[in-house]
């Protein structure tokens, strides 16, 4: 699964590492709630290796609101369950 994500540097795609079984990318659609690691995801475009960090940064960035999101689900509904 290839994804696309708009940079100061113009359009990056980039896709989840195959680290195995499960890998990143089947976690995501399958695990409600899997947080991932900025480590887990790779560039497929061909970026110079001068900016490659900073386009990295940039994306995991951009993923940081969703990622929170999500967490904060995660609390509420763990201090759900304790308290039921």
């Amino acid at each position: 699964m290839k994804l696309m994500c708009n940079t100061e540097h113009g359009a990056i795609q980039w896709r989840w590492k195959d680290l195995g079984q499960p890998s990143p990318a089947y976690k995501s659609l399958n695990h409600q709630w899997w947080f991932p690691k900025k480590s887990e995801f790779e560039l497929v475009t061909v970026v110079d290796s001068t900016i490659r960090q900073e386009v990295k940064d940039e994306i995991w960035e951009n993923m940081q609101t969703e990622i929170d999101y999500i967490k904060t689900i995660y609390k509420i509904r763990k201090s759900n369950t304790r308290e039921n």
